[in-house]
C-alpha cells in the first residue's frame, strides 16, 4: 500500500514503501514495486524522517498520475 498525501492523501508516513519485490536488482532505475529510485532504496535507512516522507509523497503523487493515465 502506498502512502497518501494532500486532501486525497491525508497521511504521509515515514514507513518504508518496500513490498519485498525489488526490481532494481534486475537493472531497473526505479523499482516497479515501490517506485523508489535505486539511490532512495540504498539511502533509506540513513534518511531523516522528513526525507522519507518526501520520498513517500513523491511516490504517492506518481502513483496517482500513473493510475489516471491507465484509466
Amino acid at each position: 500500500m502506498h502512502p497518501r498525501s494532500s486532501a486525497s492523501h491525508p497521511e504521509i508516513t515515514a514507513d518504508t514503501p518496500c513490498t519485498g519485490h525489488c526490481t532494481t536488482a534486475l537493472g531497473d532505475d526505479v523499482c516497479r514495486s515501490c517506485l523508489r529510485t535505486f539511490d532512495e532504496i540504498t539511502r533509506w535507512v540513513g534518511m531523516s524522517e522528513a526525507e522519507q516522507r518526501a520520498v513517500n509523497l513523491r511516490i504517492a503523487l506518481l502513483a496517482d498520475r500513473l493510475q489516471h493515465q491507465s484509466v
